[in-house]
């Protein structure tokens, strides 16, 4: 992957690595502490509607093309580059969501067009149903919530993300999105943007288990973009998506890419999250400033455990990934993420009050900033295999052990600025110690021993 100097480092490789690769892991303990709570008040459900004749959505049992007159949105563009299009070419990772083994078929289609009642064709879906969109762009407005119950699939018709918009009608106006409020609900191909407050928010306190976020597009909204609250909700995924903000779009600093309450055995993978960062305000958006900070790109805390964060590329956000802070995680993994950084901001992998944690196999390369990685009130943390270029903080009541990391990477290791692959000669070339049975980023199989550090394997 390449960054783009001249663009101020904003054209940026995507690695979008979605298949799970059939490893398997023990997962470790972490714990943290709390994060100032959201400022709350009383909403008024609204029932704004911005059609003036509704079409009533079509219903059948199978497959249906859709008219080519739809016009698909226009959403900003992205940097074709060679990191994003290795991992979109491998057929083993991100395949389409009906080709993949996480599609789930339901026994009843409801398709949707732009101009159709579309929130209500959702919000009447039992279970068994797929909502199916058609190309365009969908109005939430001011709907404080878009709720999907149990069972239920969101799904963009074309597979691509971009011809599928869910757009808020900006930061002035309350809007929480689409929540989730039971099992096995999945959302796939299609973006989320323009709500004050979440993209996606699932409620962990009403059986939200086996929810699948799956290619989505989250984009440009008020505050953190996957949201799951507490109550213990398990077996999530979310993969192969893009989550990030446009220059000029955050507002305060409550901000995540990706913020989890008590998840229990959810996995996230193969995503491109960039540009996550505050305005270093403290604000909720536009109130109780001076209260937050901007937080990691991919936080999970508050009496979680065994969450798997592997195969994930995160591009200049202000902070990483981060299990605890003040509040317990159990268990868990990180492995084979590449974290870049080419502007100020703080760590790339944050364990806090953590038990039992491992770091494997990660790349972080961070300018300005003396800590790559970092625990504190842990214990038993391993870290392994890790290239950095800055060293572990001990921040403090912290117990773990390292091997096989390297510390002080510089540019020369990577065959291009901003992409993970190693040169041939780099220092991290078989450096590693011996772990059974972990592949790469690409999903290339690594030497029983001597593999090499960092989250590629030089071929």
């Amino acid at each position: 992957m390449t960054v783009n100097l001249k663009k101020g480092f904003a054209a940026v490789s995507l690695v979008w690595l979605t298949a799970c690769s059939g490893q398997t892991a023990d997962l470790p303990v972490l714990e943290s502490q709390p994060m100032t709570a959201k400022a709350s008040s009383a909403r008024k459900k609204t029932r704004e509607r911005f059609t003036a004749k509704r079409k009533k959505p079509v219903v059948t049992a199978g497959l249906l093309a859709f008219a080519a007159d739809v016009e698909a949105p226009t959403v900003t563009p992205e940097v074709e580059e060679p990191a994003r299009d290795r991992a979109l070419r491998n057929p083993d990772f991100c395949p389409a969501y009906t080709e993949s083994s996480l599609f789930r078929r339901r026994g009843r289609t409801v398709r949707v067009r732009p101009g159709d009642d579309w929130i209500d064709a959702v919000e009447s879906a039992g279970p068994g149903t797929e909502v199916l969109f058609a190309p365009g762009e969908y109005r939430i407005g001011g709907e404080l919530n878009v709720d999907v119950g149990a069972g239920v699939t969101l799904r963009g018709a074309t597979g691509d993300p971009r011809d599928v918009v869910l757009k808020g009608d900006g930061y002035h106006v309350e809007s929480e999105g689409v929540t989730i409020r039971g099992r096995n609900v999945t959302i796939a191909d299609l973006s989320v943007t323009g709500t004050r407050a979440h993209a996606i928010f699932i409620k962990g306190d009403q059986d939200t288990h086996g929810v699948q976020l799956y290619n989505v597009r989250l984009y440009d909204t008020g505050t953190q973009q996957v949201k799951l609250t507490p109550g213990g909700a398990s077996g999530g995924l979310i993969a192969c998506s893009e989550i990030f903000y446009n220059p000029g779009k955050v507002r305060g600093d409550y901000v995540h890419a990706i913020d989890l309450h008590g998840a229990v055995n959810w996995v996230i993978r193969d995503n491109y999250i960039h540009d996550i960062e505050g305005e270093h305000n403290g604000c909720y958006v536009d109130i109780s400033c001076q209260t937050y900070t901007s937080g990691p790109a991919i936080l999970v805390w508050n009496e979680a455990r065994g969450t798997v964060v592997e195969r994930n590329v995160l591009i200049d956000n202000f902070r990483n990934i981060a299990f605890g802070l003040g509040r317990s995680h159990e268990g868990g993994v990180i492995r084979n993420n590449f974290i870049w950084r080419t502007k100020s901001g703080e760590g790339g992998i944050e364990l806090q009050n953590a038990t039992n944690t491992r770091v494997l196999h990660n790349t972080i390369y961070l300018a300005d900033f003396p800590h790559a990685m970092e625990a504190r009130q842990a214990s038993g943390v391993r870290f392994i295999n890790n290239l950095t270029n800055s060293p572990i903080w001990d921040r403090g009541g912290a117990q773990f052990t390292v091997q096989g990391d390297i510390h002080d990477a510089q540019a020369s290791d990577f065959a291009t600025r901003g992409d993970y692959r190693l040169r041939p000669r780099s220092q991290a070339v078989g450096a590693g110690v011996a772990i059974s049975r972990l592949n790469d980023i690409e999903g290339r199989a690594r030497p029983s021993q001597r593999p090499d550090v960092g989250c590629s394997q030089v071929d």
